[in-house]
Parts: structure tokens; sequence; C-alpha cells
């Protein structure tokens, strides 16, 4: 049973930004407000250029909003202290995970980066181990480079890597898109049990409906870099209103009659 949800500890409010491109400017995201509480799992749901990636950097910090603010346990992040201890708390599950590892570095080595970036106490070869058994991998990976692991290895390897730092918050963005069926439900199994049993924080960024419904007790859909819908996960894929909505629902495959 999910635990019940603990304090805010990220918070996005108003949150606008604006490119300037050769053809004009482009709003790829607008007055965006969301909350994710550590127990809490919210999904955003949108299709592609939706501004689901601008959302994220936003909320990482990667970038600054032109308008609003991103707070962490209710400090607004600006300065350099704030965002190096929201980042250790808050950690990020790329889209690509073989594209976010070292091909000349071994798993040991990548896990103990955050470790030693962040000054994390204790003993870091048993809080590597620990990150690995997590995801389901054994001491036996510790030496390998990305060239040895297969695609599902890899993301859970890239899993292990946002765990290793014991984080309140993980963000993970299309964290099953291109995985075949069997894979797909392992990666969803593992981040529920995170989300479940350890009482993480997820946002869970995807286009698919489906996978955010078996994750999620809420939800947003974004559209052109707004909020146009949002509700409970159940409720948005049995009975959405927004025409944006509707299309991502008749896009979830379904079996012939």
């Amino acid at each position: 049973m999910t635990r019940q949800a603990g304090p805010t500890t990220l918070r996005g409010t108003g949150l606008t930004r604006t490119y300037r491109t050769r053809s004009g400017e482009v709003t790829a995201v607008r007055g965006v407000e969301l909350e994710v509480r550590e127990g809490e799992a919210l999904g955003v749901v949108g299709p592609s250029g939706s501004g689901k990636s601008t959302l994220l950097s936003l909320l990482l910090a990667v970038e600054r909003p032109d308008r609003g603010e991103v707070l962490f346990d209710g400090a607004p992040l600006t300065g350099r202290q704030q965002i190096r201890r929201a980042r250790q708390a808050v950690q990020h599950i790329p889209q690509d995970p073989a594209s976010s590892i070292d091909p000349r570095r071994s798993v040991e080595r990548q896990l103990r980066e955050p470790l030693r970036r962040f000054r994390v106490p204790g003993d870091h070869l048993r809080l590597v181990r620990d990150a690995l058994e997590q995801v389901g991998l054994g001491a036996e990976h510790l030496g390998r480079r990305a060239h040895e692991l297969s695609g599902g290895q890899a993301q859970r390897v890239a899993i292990a890597r946002a765990l290793v730092t014991r984080p309140r918050i993980l963000l993970a963005d299309e964290a099953v898109s291109g995985l075949d069926l069997p894979l797909r439900h392992q990666v969803l199994d593992l981040l529920r049990d995170q989300h479940e049993h350890r009482g993480l924080g997820l946002l869970f960024v995807s286009h698919d409906l489906t996978a955010v419904r078996s994750l999620c007790e809420r939800a947003l859909v974004l559209d052109h870099g707004q909020v146009v819908e949002e509700g409970s996960a159940d409720r948005l894929l049995e009975s959405p209103r927004h025409s944006t909505t509707r299309q991502l629902v008749d896009a979830v495959p379904r079996l012939p009659a």
C-alpha cells in the first residue's frame, strides 16, 4: 500500500519559459503549477513538443524560468547551496540511459561519482552494492562497462545511480519509452517498488497514459506548454475531458475484440 504523502518537497509555481528562435519567440512552458510530495506519485503526460522536457529542466534547476519559481522544502532554488542540496535529494532518471552512461567507466565508478560529488558519508562500496541490489543487479556488474550491458541492464544502472544518494524524489523522464513489453513491466515494477516501499516521491513523465496510470495516483496533461487537464490518473484515462487527453487515450494500443 502506498504510504501517506508527506510534506511538499518540490513545487513549481507559475513556471514560464520562452525561447527566442529565428522565427520568433516560442513559449515552451506557460504558467505551470505543480507539486510533488514524498510518498506521492504524480504523472505528467502530453504529446511530443508539449513542454515536458522543458518542465523537467526547470524543476532540476538546469534552466531558470522567465517567470515563476521552483521551491524545494519551501525555499526557492536560487542559491548555489540550495540547488546543491536539492540535486542530491531530487534525482533524475534520463530518457536514454545508454547515452548518459560514460563508456570509459565501470558501473562501480559511475555509481560512486554522485556519492563523491555530494560528499555522501558512509561506505561508498556498500552504498553502490545496495543500490545495484535494489534494481536487481549483483556484484558481477560492478566492473562492467556500457558495451557489456544489455538495454535493460543499462536502464537499471541509470535507476541505481539515481537511487545511490538516497533521494527523496525521483524525476523519471520517459523511463519506459521504446522498451519491449517484458522490460517495460520490469521497469514499472521497479519504480513502483521504490515508490511504495521506500516512500519516494515520483514525478513520472510520459506520453503514455497507461504507464502513468499504473504508477500514479494523479496526473496532469500538458499541451503547448500549458496544463489543459488534471485529476486522478484513473479519471483521465476513463473519462477524458480535453481533446488532447482524448487523443492520448485514443493512442493507447488495444487488443482486437
